[in-house]
């Protein structure tokens, strides 16, 4: 018997895509819409979204009890609120505040690539790995912040032993590439220049020298977090055959290429709902194995809280 759902939701520029889970992780409701507001009214945005999940499943008599919102930026799981986003055009966002409160069960924000490795690792009985990169590769039509395409951006989920690192800054796994240079096109995580990135949805040249250089970047990351496997998410799950392709062909003398029997290369387990269902497995991580390192952080689930939705259905 099902005692509550759970509600993750990746937004995007354009449109979201939600998942609904049960208790044990298994998806029961899938929506994808464009955005109900413009992209600049995040808070409106999440709103609208969440109050329409919550219509959309009365009829099932089955109480919502947690929401988490994936998002491009970088989150501060401690306060539950946005440091920054260049994409949604927010800095120091009071998400507790202006979301979370606003309804009668939690609602989180986290990075979409961190969402998708909290897809790999909830439910606890179906997870693979424990230790890995999970690499979420976006390919961009817009960037609202410079008004020009970037071609292809890369969060990286990085996760220890069955633990979200987030960093000192809450910036672990915002990659630069080991060529980066500062210049004008300071913005790009890789070499390549911008009037080329543009191309990549369309040139095959431009994908490959963009896998090679993130490749290249990864070996020193690899050989000092030791992972068990690096997960490619986002627009890259596809192109596996290629990746496996440039290690044992261009970049076979590379220290990833030498050392590749000891981790896996492979696709998200929860496929095209990899970042919605992710952020509706962080929820329920959290609440069946709680913080008690931090029992103030706004992340943790109470479940008194829990039990009152339940029985109050």
């Amino acid at each position: 018997m099902n005692f509550g759902n759970t509600i993750g939701v990746a937004i995007h520029l354009k449109s979201y895509q939600a998942a609904v889970l049960n208790l044990s992780g298994e998806i029961v409701f899938i929506l994808q819409e464009k955005l109900p507001h413009p992209l600049e009214e995040f808070g409106n945005n999440c709103k609208t979204i969440l109050n329409r999940i919550e219509n959309k499943l009365k009829y099932t008599g089955i109480p919502i009890i947690g929401a988490a919102i994936a998002i491009s930026g970088t989150i501060n799981s401690l306060n539950n609120s946005v440091d920054r986003s260049f994409v949604f055009q927010l800095e120091d966002y009071d998400f507790q505040k202006e979301i979370s409160e606003q309804f009668p069960y939690p609602v989180f924000v986290e990075n979409d690539a961190n969402a998708g490795a909290w897809g790999e690792l909830f439910p606890p009985w179906n997870k693979h790995y424990t230790s890995f990169l999970y690499l979420l590769a976006r390919t961009t039509a817009y960037n609202t912040d410079t008004n020009i395409d970037t071609g292809m951006a890369i969060g990286i989920g990085v996760v220890a032993d069955g633990r979200i690192l987030y960093g000192a800054h809450n910036q672990a796994g915002e990659l630069r590439s080991a060529y980066w240079k500062k210049s004008r096109d300071s913005k790009k995580q890789v070499s390549i220049p911008l009037s080329r990135l543009v191309n990549i949805q369309n040139d095959k040249v431009v994908l490959q020298e963009f896998i090679e250089e993130i490749l290249v970047t990864l070996g020193p990351v690899v050989s000092v977090i030791d992972p068990e496997a690096i997960i490619f998410g986002g627009d890259l799950k596809d192109q596996i055959p290629l990746i496996m392709e440039i290690l044992r062909g261009s970049l076979v003398e590379n220290y990833l290429s030498m050392e590749q029997e000891k981790y896996s290369i492979a696709p998200p387990v929860k496929g095209e709902e990899e970042i919605c269902a992710g952020a509706a497995c962080m929820f329920l991580h959290r609440l069946f194995k709680q913080n008690y390192e931090h029992p103030q952080k706004k992340d943790v689930v109470a479940w008194e809280n829990i039990f009152q939705l339940v029985s109050a259905r």
